[in-house]
């Protein structure tokens, strides 16, 4: 079936074809941002999950302190499960409105367990703390923040401190693996380190938090950008669409003209100028077939007038419609159905689909195969499948076959299967091309037997 190309696709149906995507609002946008850069962060904490638990299980290995061994291997679970499950989560549902916040907080807590049973504000690991702070200020709002930030790691590192100095409710927080308890824990050293600590944790949400406002600024700039031209093309297709539809309808009348007198003319004229006048009469059909497609492609879906219908009977019309073309062609029509096929549609729109869809495969079918029709009827829905064994679709083409002005005809416009797909679409139906084993192309229309 031959459907798509753009060799010598008129430059203005092209420009008629253009319809702008609806806009997206800058929220929408920053939302889904939000969620890419989300997915990034949990496939990387996925991916160096497995050695952070590696080092962390050989820490346990050589740590004698019973708590800090526990502690550990609770964290280590945890973690992995809440990364695997999340991970899985997301690639089947999305991000949900409090995915990132709890998120934030179970990691928090985990990774404040783990500098605590690691060596407190000693520990190797709690510059994470202020590097969770940042990025919680860019990933949530500040009710989030201020749960993550001001009531679960600043507390914790100032009850740090406290245990640092006063050895309660444990000894110490420092590992015999890094040398125990020292004089310095006893000093101001934990204090110090506590209002550091406290200090930095106060400057990084406030970064964040500019880098959010940033990055949301260029956000809106672009949506609003992008929202403009869109707005702009809108207006240009709509005026373009106008100005195609008038132009084919003040074509039509000359056309019809020229067609009659050619006819006048025909009746006396032989020999070679009859043989010219028929070129001629052929051509003005075939402009005048342009023209109507053009117009369907440029004038508003009208309303549907439904109808309960036998889809199998209408099948059969169409091809008795074509029996003297495909005969012409030496090409066979069959159509093969079971059983009838009911459903409510508008007959007239379905039945222009369909001979838009044999039109096409009588194209592209050699003399002596065949086309099939073959309709059944399923649950909810009636189908009809237009097969043919011509040369099939080209691959680099087959994606654009509804673009309009795309055709491998010589003569065609590129607008039949546009017009086809939106009557099947205004059923609340679809119309997809396919290539077939063995050769060939499916056309498959799904029609509901209940349209909307």
């Amino acid at each position: 079936m031959n459907a798509a190309d753009s060799i010598g696709a008129p430059l203005l149906t092209r420009l008629i074809a253009a319809v702008a995507r609806p806009p997206t609002d800058a929220h929408s946008f920053r939302r889904d941002a939000r969620e890419r850069a989300f997915a990034k962060l949990v496939r990387v904490r996925l991916a160096i999950a497995p050695l952070l638990s590696a080092v962390a299980l050989t820490f346990v290995f050589f740590e004698p302190v019973l708590w800090r061994r526990r502690v550990l291997l609770a964290v280590i679970v945890v973690l992995l499960a809440v990364s695997t499950v999340e991970f899985v989560r997301f690639r089947r549902r999305g991000i949900g409105a409090l995915v990132v916040p709890l998120n934030l907080v179970v990691m928090a807590a985990g990774q404040l367990a783990m500098i605590a049973s690691s060596g407190g504000l000693f520990s190797p690991v709690i510059p994470a703390v202020v590097l969770m702070s940042l990025v919680a200020a860019v990933m949530v709002d500040r009710l989030a923040l201020v749960l993550t930030v001001g009531l679960l790691e600043l507390p914790a590192v100032w009850a740090m401190a406290w245990i640092h100095a006063h050895g309660w409710p444990v000894e110490t927080l420092i590992p015999e693996l890094f040398g125990g308890a020292s004089a310095i824990e006893r000093g101001p050293a934990p204090w110090i380190a506590a209002c550091l600590y406290s200090a930095m944790m106060f400057i990084a949400p406030r970064i964040g938090i500019y880098m959010r406002s940033v990055f949301e600024q260029l956000f809106d700039e672009a949506v609003g950008e992008r929202d403009r031209a869109l707005a702009m093309h809108a207006e240009q297709s709509r005026a373009l669409t106008a100005l195609s539809a008038e132009l084919a309808h003040e074509l039509k009348n000359p056309l019809a003209s020229v067609k009659g007198l050619a006819a006048l003319v025909a009746k006396t004229a032989e020999g070679k100028p009859a043989e010219r006048l028929g070129v001629l009469r052929r051509e003005v059909d075939r402009m005048q077939e342009i023209l109507e497609e053009l117009l369907n492609f440029s004038r508003p879906l009208v309303p549907l007038s439904m109808e309960d219908v036998d889809l199998v009977e209408l099948a059969r019309d169409v091809a008795r419609l074509h029996e003297a073309s495909s005969a012409e062609r030496g090409v066979a029509i069959e159509v093969e159905a079971d059983a009838p096929a009911r459903l409510r549609c508008d007959p007239r729109k379905v039945r222009q689909v369909l001979i838009n869809l044999v039109q096409n495969a009588l194209d592209a079918s050699p003399r002596g195969e065949r086309v099939q029709l073959g309709v059944r009827s399923g649950r909810g829905v009636a189908l009809v499948r237009v097969v043919d064994r011509g040369p099939g679709l080209d691959p680099e083409v087959a994606e654009r076959v509804f673009e309009p002005g795309v055709t491998t005809k010589p003569t065609g416009s590129g607008l039949g299967l546009v017009v086809a797909r939106g009557l099947a679409r205004q059923h609340g139906g679809e119309l997809l091309l396919a290539a077939r084993d063995g050769g060939g192309t499916v056309a498959e229309l799904t029609l509901p037997r209940e349209a909307p």
